[in-house]
């Protein structure tokens, strides 16, 4: 099964957009909570930093903060199939004030089971681009945020799911190549309690670590857009491991 982005009503953001290139986000939550707009409490410190990710092999890459020192102030239960909400900025984000972001974005958990030293990521959802809907940066401008459906076959325990757009404005080049160039990573994160799903198992495939996963020159990652903001040729491959239970190509 795939796991794909849906859209909801807006939430109303208030963040301010700081410096050149740097968009926030506004938190994650949960869309069926009735408090989702204020419960993005289980966030990293100073996971809400603005600058963006170009080295792959930061240790901050996994949550764009350095170490996962999460807050305990409260806790949330969620169920299998239950839905993230990932709220941004849609003032920072149409802002004519600095380059607009044009990239996909790509969703994916861990299980801390064993801690947070050496987590293992799966990705569980993805957009990429399409010739109707464009980037995902363009949904992401138009709804101001995203929906991201949790997998219903995990174990129960305590997981900590990561959001990420990657900007390709100035993937031409490496970021190794040119410090001033490089594919620009937005990742932030949500620890929370899974209480289960159906069929719950322990997920063996697609793992991959933060940093590691990707490289440089992955495809998806080293490309020139067309001046208008588009892949070459009108199609794009997001970068990756195979999504969770994906059955289709």
């Amino acid at each position: 099964m795939v796991f794909k982005l849906t859209s909801v009503v807006a939430l109303v953001a208030a963040l301010a957009l700081t410096g050149n290139a740097q968009k926030q986000i506004q938190g994650i939550s949960f869309a069926n909570n009735k408090d989702a707009p204020n419960d993005s409490y289980n966030l990293p410190k100073n996971a809400l930093a603005v600058a963006p990710i170009s080295d792959l092999n930061s240790k901050a890459f996994a949550c764009r903060t350095n170490g996962l020192n999460f807050p305990s102030i409260k806790s949330y239960s969620a169920t299998g199939g239950e839905m993230f909400l990932v709220a941004w900025d849609m003032n920072s984000l149409n802002s004519t004030e600095g380059p607009k972001l044009n990239g996909p974005c790509n969703h994916w958990m861990a299980s801390t089971a064993a801690g947070t030293d050496n987590l293992k990521w799966f990705r569980i959802g993805e957009f990429g681009y399409s010739a109707d809907e464009g980037w995902c940066t363009d949904k992401i401008r138009r709804e101001g945020q995203l929906v991201v459906s949790m997998p219903d076959d995990l174990l129960p325990g305590e997981y900590i799911f990561r959001t990420e757009v990657i900007d390709l404005t100035y993937a031409g080049k490496t970021n190794a190549d040119d410090p001033t160039m490089g594919a620009q990573f937005y990742p932030n994160c949500l620890k929370y309690n899974y209480s289960g799903g159906k069929n719950p198992k322990e997920v063996t495939t697609g793992l991959v670590s933060f940093p590691g996963a990707y490289l440089a020159t992955d495809q998806g990652l080293l490309l020139n857009l067309t001046a208008d903001g588009k892949p070459p040729g009108g199609k794009y491959t997001v970068p990756g491991p195979a999504l969770h239970n994906q059955t289709g190509p």
